[in-house]
């Protein structure tokens, strides 16, 4: 009982020793209500929902684009924090091509949160179908305001080209053509084709075929162009040139039916989709295609005889043809008319045959008309002879293969006084 009573007078005399025992005391009773409290706060905690989607935005040759968007809900009533976030991005082989990282933030109570950023990736000979994008990040609760608590997440993404390669839209064309020539070869046309790009990305175009009809679809040409490459949201400018065939000026219309194919070629990949459309020129009159330097030229020339049976009349007709193409004259019609007290009558009419008259050269045709003495006597102009003789010639000169044609008429008067070989002038 003494040495105890020693004890308790010892304890009571040293108030330090005291202090020290109430502070360890109240710091073991803390730990355990704050060891209850973070394990009833994991207890309860709710996973926050996560959803991630990253997609390429675009796309060229040499590197692709990626944007990150990740949503976070947070169904707890407390806040929570995301921290450390990172993507570590690489192919379906394994091989890293880029990281990015993304700043976190609080998320209030039942609230949600979208986080986003983007990264650049070259191309470097790796495939790049599909894109493998792991997130990594720290989810954390405040214990009391004072401690916080971290759970580490992550997640894999794919991206997936094909989300871009589905969506390419084909460009809008417009062609303006004419025709503006004819050669020997045929009909020369020519105009530019203008492509514009409406991808947020690069494009291509290729295998571009003009196939032109008449509007009886009739086929009359077919050019193939060269394509090439539209930077996103740009043009291109192709110079359109062919030749048709001669067929092409019996249309009032010419039809082309522009195909192709428009598409992305990046990263070990390539795909298009086909494109198409239908444009109309009016044909022009074959007469302003000729691109003539020089004049037609024309003479026409009468020899008449005196026959048992009557007056005999050979008419020849030269043709010069100053164009660079083949013409037909054909449809040619020779009449002789009489003229007397300003009234012309007809005495006589004969076909004449068709002729191709070569480039820069000329052709001459004839023909014969025998005018009856009794169709002279009987004429109605009270006279045998008359005051003149007129000779006209009417038919079409066309291009050789084609049914359009110009229409010609050519008149020359002869005195009857000489039945001898004179010029006529037309």
């Amino acid at each position: 009982m003494h040495n105890i009573i020693i004890v308790y007078n010892h304890l009571r005399t040293t108030p330090v020793k005291k202090i020290l025992v109430i502070t360890l005391s109240a710091l073991i009773i803390i730990n355990v209500i704050i060891g209850a409290f973070l394990v009833l706060d994991i207890q309860i905690l709710k996973a926050p929902i996560i959803h991630a989607d990253i997609d390429p935005i675009t796309l060229s040759p040499d590197q692709i684009l990626l944007e990150a968007r990740i949503h976070v809900i947070n169904p707890n009533p407390f806040d929570i924090s995301v921290e450390n976030f990172k993507i570590v991005s690489t192919t379906s082989d394994g091989y890293e091509i880029g990281q990015f990282f993304i700043g976190g933030g609080n998320i209030p109570p039942n609230t949600n949160k979208t986080f986003t950023a983007t990264d650049q990736l070259g191309f470097n000979g790796h495939d790049f179908t599909l894109i493998k994008n792991k997130i990594t990040m720290d989810i954390g609760i405040t214990v009391l305001g004072i401690i916080t608590k971290t759970i580490p997440f992550e997640m894999t993404v794919d991206a997936s080209l094909a989300n871009i390669t589905n969506t390419i839209q084909v460009p809008i064309i417009h062609l303006q053509a004419t025709i503006d020539d004819i050669t020997r070869d045929g009909v020369h046309f020519s105009g530019t084709l203008n492509a514009y790009n409406l991808n947020s990305f690069e494009i291509f175009i290729e295998n571009i075929s003009l196939k032109i009809q008449t509007e009886k679809n009739v086929d009359v040409g077919i050019v193939n162009l060269t394509g090439g490459t539209l930077k996103p949201e740009g043009s291109l400018t192709i110079d359109v040139n062919g030749t048709l065939l001669f067929k092409a000026l019996d249309a009032k219309q010419i039809l082309v039916n522009l195909t192709g194919r428009a598409g992305l070629q990046a990263a070990g990949i390539k795909k298009s989709i086909p494109f198409s459309v239908v444009i109309q020129f009016v044909v022009p009159d074959p007469g302003t295609l000729l691109s003539l330097n020089d004049t037609f030229n024309f003479i026409l020339s009468g020899d008449f005889k005196l026959r048992a049976r009557g007056i005999l009349c050979t008419v020849d007709f030269t043709i010069y043809n100053p164009s660079k193409i083949p013409l037909d004259a054909r449809d040619l019609i020779c009449s002789i008319f009489r003229f007397d007290n300003n009234k012309t009558r007809l005495l006589g009419t004969q076909n004449m045959s068709t002729c191709t008259v070569e480039p820069k050269n000329e052709v001459c045709v004839s023909t014969q008309i025998l005018i009856p003495y009794i169709r002279l006597l009987f004429s109605g102009a009270h006279q045998i002879i008359p005051d003149w003789f007129i000779l006209t010639i009417k038919g079409n000169i066309s291009i050789s293969g084609i049914n359009r044609s110009i229409p010609i008429a050519i008149t020359g008067n002869l005195s009857p006084h000489f039945f001898m070989n004179r010029g006529v002038n037309p």
